[in-house]
């Protein structure tokens, strides 16, 4: 009875889940959804620092390790 309990909850989980985000859209007539799309983020532009920083994490991280042990 315990197992058909919690698959009973697994599943509403689930189903309550994709009711929620499964809205509506606004349709333009055509069979299209109206609106324009928003523009594009633009993730290139701290991507050389996020890598430096990485880089620079990596490296402390190795040495912070490598004092540990000895």
């Amino acid at each position: 009875m315990k197992d058909l309990s919690k698959i009973y909850l697994l599943a509403f989980l689930v189903f309550a889940d994709i009711a929620a985000f499964a809205g509506p859209g606004d349709d333009d007539g055509g069979g299209g959804l109206g609106g324009d799309d928003p523009p594009p983020a633009p993730i290139n532009t701290y991507l050389i620092l996020m890598i430096g920083l990485g880089l620079c994490l990596a490296f402390y991280s190795l040495r912070k390790y490598k004092k540990q042990i000895n």
